[in-house]
């Protein structure tokens, strides 16, 4: 995994060296010939071969500014939502990361948490109040200029149990969150406006990584007025801060946006971008050849032919993500409900490094725990479950299925059209040699989504992406007994106890130990199977300049500009 760290590091400084040298191309050559002008008699001697270097140098230097225009295509599957407080899935996330700013935002390369529409902040000696001081001059979309009272109003918004948003856990450190969510409240308390420009939260506990979650979309400030004149379109009708705005969401076809030529900040060179939903990568990635496409993911089982071809490898991206593949059992269903033992046969009988080595050629890693490396806190070998077919055998006999008898047929749901398929029937194969019988279904993106969140599928696929590079972010979401995102019903009161323990540890040696002594009682548990650590597999054309990915699979099109 260190090899694939290095190989994103050098990519990410090479891109943005690129952007570096792109900006200041036209400086550098102005300082050449102003230099050359106070040069001596010898300096005016020039040949002509010298000459021809020099306007050849003007000519590169004249290629390499940043050019306005033009509209970036971009492959996604359809979005959920594009309203911050209820999208919760990648694809409407990365369209409204363009839409908005926040208070903070993710460094690409380090991923520290840095100010956005926050001018500096101050936190109490205690740590549980925080000021925020907002910039002055920033608008909606639609006109109307950000004040403190917005992010008031936002915030209460994604805590009240009205607006069921999925994400409402992210904000449940404020005080008065709960009572928000039981429906005796319909104010936030731990938050209010000091004037116009600042915005003061109080909290319940103290919570060390605070600030590192106000980077995340669900944070963002939303227009009161567009909110309610939206009303239930409110998902597709979204009214931001950031460098572009929203234009039209045609569903099942596309997402356009537009440059936001009021931005506060710099405005971007692209016109616009327009979000090409196709549901099949394969599909996108023909589209990406044929020219159709800037930006698209390349198919499992193509990653190496592309890596080879010199058409395109200098614009494959292979990094490390700070994510996890896994697959989730609810375990208030039979028969995984009170059977542990069964739980652990499926883990013992996953070859996650064929599957790593076979069908991700290498992309992705074997996971050993639920943290990915990169986030710190990672432990090296978190879970004691490998492959070892003979292991899994017995603790099936264990479970009371010996050889698999008795066992109902196991189905396993995954979203069609991004490679999963092959992955379930390597599963499928594992699981067959032990006497589990499975059968694999397809579901669109959404609606896999919806079936295992209702419990109506108890065994699918699933993956989880950083939000913000925390320890928690990776066991709070997916396993604290109130979450929303806990979509196998996991409910250890112990667990619930340290972890929210573990938040309020300001020392962060402590805390870490912490989350770490969580992470081990979880997987002792077996609450679900993690397969593997995510690797990126994208690709963009070569004359996409300025793009950068970071390992939590966020970009910015504000400084993106096309090459022709």
């Amino acid at each position: 995994m260190q090899g694939k760290r290095k190989i994103f590091l050098l990519f990410t400084f090479v891109v943005v060296l690129s952007l570096i040298i792109t900006l200041f191309a036209g400086c550098k050559s102005t300082t050449q010939t102003t230099a050359a002008a106070t040069e001596t008699t010898a300096a005016s001697e020039t040949t002509a071969g010298e000459t021809a270097k020099s306007e050849e140098s003007t000519t590169t230097a004249a290629q390499n500014q940043p050019k306005t225009g033009g509209i970036m295509r971009l492959h996604i599957n359809e979005p959920v939502s594009l309203d911050p407080a209820n999208a919760y899935e990648s694809e409407g996330i990365q369209i409204v990361r363009q839409l908005w700013d926040g208070l903070f935002t993710y460094d690409p390369v380090t991923l520290e948490t840095k100010p956005k529409l926050c001018e500096k902040y101050e936190v109490s000696n205690n740590g549980l109040t925080y000021t925020f001081y907002i910039k002055k001059g920033v608008k909606f979309h639609s006109g109307k200029e950000l004040k403190a009272e917005d992010f008031v109003y936002s915030w209460t918004r994604l805590a009240l149990k009205d607006t069921a948003s999925y994400l409402a856990y992210h904000i449940s450190p404020v005080l008065g969150y709960d009572e928000c969510q039981d429906g005796t409240a319909k104010e936030l308390k731990g938050v209010k406006a000091l004037d116009d420009y600042t915005f003061q939260v109080t909290l319940k506990y103290p919570y060390a990584d605070f600030i590192n979650t106000l980077g995340h979309t669900a944070f963002y400030p939303v227009n009161k007025e567009s909110i309610e004149k939206a009303g239930d379109k409110v998902g597709e009708m979204p009214d931001g801060t950031g460098p572009f705005k929203f234009v039209k969401w045609e569903h099942d076809q596309y997402v356009e946006i537009t440059r936001n030529d009021d931005y506060y900040g710099q405005k971007p060179y692209l016109d616009g971008a327009k979000y090409v939903i196709i549901p099949d990568e394969q599909t996108a990635f023909l589209e990406f050849k044929a020219g159709n496409l800037e930006y698209t993911t390349i198919p499992v089982g193509q990653v190496k032919a592309t890596q080879a071809d010199p058409q395109w490898k200098d614009n494959v991206i292979i990094h490390p993500m700070l994510a996890l593949y896994y697959y989730g059992m609810n375990l208030n269903a039979a028969p995984f409900k009170g059977n542990l033992a069964l739980r652990e046969a499926i883990n013992y009988m996953i070859d996650r490094q064929n599957i790593c080595d076979v069908i991700s050629e290498g992309v992705d890693t074997p996971a050993t725990g639920f943290v990915p490396p990169g986030i710190e806190g990672f432990q090296e070998n978190a879970m004691e479950f490998t492959y070892d077919v003979e292991k899994a055998k017995q603790k099936l006999a264990e479970a009371g299925y010996p050889d698999g008898k008795g066992l109902p047929v196991l189905k396993l749901g995954y979203n069609t059209g991004a490679g999963h398929e092959k992955i379930a029937e390597a599963i499928q194969a594992d699981a067959a040699k032990i006497g589990i019988k499975i059968e694999v279904e397809g579901y669109e993106w959404g609606t896999l989504l919806e079936k295992a969140k209702s419990g109506e599928i108890i065994f699918y696929r699933l993956g989880w992406q950083a939000d913000y590079p925390t320890m928690d972010n990776f066991l709070y979401p997916l396993f604290y007994s109130k979450s929303s995102d806990n979509y196998s019903e996991y409910n250890n009161p112990e667990v619930d106890k340290l972890l929210i323990e573990a938040r309020s540890t300001l020392d962060k040696d402590q805390r870490i130990a912490k989350y770490r002594e969580v992470e081990k009682m979880i997987l002792k548990d077996a609450a679900f199977a993690p397969i593997y650590f995510y690797g990126t597999r994208r690709i963009i054309q070569p004359y996409v300049k300025g793009f950068v990915l970071d390992n939590m699979e966020n970009y910015s099109l504000a400084t993106v500009w096309l090459d022709k």
